[in-house]
C-alpha cells in the first residue's frame, strides 16, 4: 500500500471508531429528499434544426426625424434603425439631432435610461450613499479628452437631451453628466462579459470569412436595456459604420464600417489587482470608433489599439476582423499584466491551453497569449467557454451560416452549467463576408431563451 493510501485508510478507521458510539447502520433512517437536479453533460445541448434560424428582415413601423434631418430612426419591432448624417451637419448638429429624435421616437426615454444608468452605477459600487462625485470626477475626465469633433456631439446630445439639468443624481431626468456617462459605461463602470469566434473562408461554404460575436451586458433589472436596441448607420463618407448597440449610444460596442472591419470590446480587467486610474487615461470604446472610421483593415485597426493601449483604464481584447483577417487586439495596459500586443493564428498560447484549428480564432474573458496575464486556464467562465467553441467548431470544414446560427444556439438555456450565450446576453451578432451583411439575436425583455429569432440587419455598406 502507497503510505498516501495508508494515511488515508487510518483517517477513515479513526472516524469510524469516534462516531458516537455508532457500530452499525441497522438502526439508520435515509432522510426525506427531493429528487436529484443533477444531469448529464449531454443534456446542455438540444436539438435546433429547425427553419426558425433563418433570419428575419422586419419591416419599419413608425418613423420619426430631427428638425433639420441630420438623423432619422424607423421604429422596428424589435429594434431602432438609426441614422446619423454627419454629410449635411457638424458634429455637434448631429449629437442634438440625435437627442430630438429618441425624445419624439420614445417619450419616456429620460426616465427609462436615467434608471438603467442608476442600476449600472449600483451594479459596480454599492457604498456610494447618494454620493457620485467620484463617478462625475471619472466621467469627466474621459470627456475632457475626447477629440473636438466626439466632444462636440456629445455636448450637442447632452444639450439636447438633458436641457440645463446638471449632476449625476437620481431625478428622473437625464442631466448632461448623465448623457455623458452612457458614453463611457465600458470605462467608468465596467461590466461587459464577452465572446467571439471567427472562420477563415478556408473552411465555410461561402468560401468567405464568417464572424460572430456576443456581447454580455447588464440589461437591467427588468431586462429594460432589450427594449432598446438600436443599429446605428453613421454616414460619413469613408468614414461610414454600422453600430449595433442601445438607443442613445455614440460609442461602440460592436461595428462594422463600410470596408468591413468588424470591431468589437471584451473586458479582460487585471489579474494583479491593479488599482484603477483614470488619470492621463483616454476611452478605449472612443479609439475602437476612431479606428472604425480611419482603418480599411482588421489588422490596422488592431495595430492602432495596440499602440494606445497604456492609456487605456482597462485591460480589454479587441477582436477585429476582415474579409481576409481576424485577429485579437490583447490590451495589457499595465507591464504587470504582459504587454500589448496582436494574437492571431499562429500566436503561441498559454501552456495547456488547447486550441485545434488555425482556421478560426477565439476570445473570451482573457487574454490567451503566452507572457500575458492568465485567467483563461483557471477561470471556470473562460476555460468552459473556450473550450466549448473549441468542441463545436474546430472540426467543421464546411461551415455555412446556417451551421454557425444552429451551432450557436445549440446549448440549453435552462442548465445552471456555463454556456455561451448567458443570462447576460444582449446580443450575437454574425457579420457574413459572403454577402456583406449582419444577423443578430437582440434578446428581448423575456430575456434569454431557447427560441430567439435572428434578425436581418442588412448590409454594412
Amino acid at each position: 500500500m502507497k503510505k498516501i493510501d495508508f494515511i488515508l485508510a487510518a483517517a477513515l478507521l479513526a472516524a469510524s471508531l469516534s462516531g458516537c458510539g455508532r457500530t452499525g447502520y441497522d438502526d439508520f433512517s435515509v432522510p426525506e429528499q427531493g429528487a436529484s437536479t443533477l444531469r448529464p453533460v449531454e443534456d446542455i445541448y438540444r436539438d435546433n434544426s429547425s427553419d426558425s434560424l433563418a433570419p428575419v428582415r422586419e419591416k419599419p413601423g413608425r418613423t420619426v426625424a430631427s428638425s433639420d434631418g441630420l438623423c432619422v430612426i424607423e421604429c422596428r419591432d424589435s429594434y431602432y434603425d438609426v441614422t446619423l448624417d454627419y454629410e449635411k451637419g457638424s458634429y455637434y448638429d448631429v449629437g442634438a439631432a440625435y437627442a430630438e429624435a429618441i425624445l419624439l421616437a420614445r417619450d419616456d426615454y429620460t426616465e427609462f435610461l436615467e434608471g438603467y444608468i442608476f442600476e449600472n452605477i449600483k451594479a459596480a459600487f454599492n457604498d456610494l450613499d447618494d454620493d457620485y462625485t467620484g463617478i462625475e470626477n471619472r466621467t469627466e475626465k474621459f470627456r475632457s479628452a475626447l477629440s473636438k469633433d466626439y466632444a462636440d456631439e456629445l455636448q450637442g446630445f447632452a444639450d439636447g437631451i438633458s436641457g440645463d439639468s446638471h449632476g449625476i443624481r437620481e431625478d428622473g431626468i437625464i442631466s448632461a453628466e448623465e448623457a455623458a456617462l452612457l458614453q463611457f459605461i465600458p470605462d467608468v463602470l465596467r461590466g461587459t462579459a464577452c465572446s467571439a469566434i471567427s472562420a477563415d473562408g478556408n473552411v465555410t461554404t461561402t468560401g468567405k470569412r464568417l464572424t460572430c460575436r456576443l456581447l454580455e451586458w447588464q440589461l437591467g433589472s427588468d431586462n429594460q436595456i432589450c427594449s432598446a436596441h438600436a443599429v446605428v448607420h453613421m454616414k460619413n463618407g469613408e468614414k461610414s459604420f454600422v453600430s449595433v448597440s442601445a438607443l442613445g449610444f455614440l460609442t461602440i460596442l460592436t461595428a462594422v464600417n463600410d470596408d468591413g472591419v468588424m470591431l468589437g470590446e471584451l473586458d479582460v480587467g487585471s489579474s494583479n489587482m491593479v488599482e484603477y486610474s483614470c488619470e492621463d487615461k483616454t476611452s478605449y470604446t472612443y479609439d475602437i470608433r476612431f479606428a472604425l472610421e480611419n482603418f480599411s483593415t482588421a489588422r490596422e485597426a488592431a495595430e492602432y489599439l495596440t499602440a494606445n493601449a497604456h492609456r487605456y483604464p482597462y485591460c480589454v481584447n479587441v477582436l477585429a476582423t476582415d474579409r481576409d483577417d481576424a485577429v485579437v487586439a490583447e490590451l495589457a495596459v499595465n507591464p504587470e499584466d504582459g504587454s500589448p500586443l496582436i494574437r492571431d493564428s499562429s500566436t503561441p498560447l498559454f501552456n495547456g491551453i488547447r486550441w485545434d484549428s488555425p482556421d478560426y480564432i477565439c476570445t473570451v474573458n482573457s487574454f490567451a497569449a503566452e507572457g500575458n496575464s492568465d485567467k483563461l486556464s483557471f477561470h471556470p467562465n473562460n476555460i468552459i467557454r473556450w473550450n466549448r467553441y473549441n468542441e463545436l467548431f474546430c472540426g467543421e470544414k464546411q461551415l455555412s451560416p446556417e451551421r454557425m446560427r444552429q451551432l450557436m444556439t445549440s446549448e440549453r438555456t435552462d442548465n445552471n452549467l456555463v454556456r455561451i450565450r448567458s443570462s447576460e446576453l444582449m446580443h450575437m451578432v454574425i457579420a457574413d463576408y459572403s454577402t456583406c451583411s449582419l444577423q443578430a439575436i437582440l434578446t428581448d425583455t423575456e430575456g434569454v431563451t431557447d427560441e430567439q429569432k435572428f434578425i436581418d440587419l442588412g448590409s454594412w455598406k
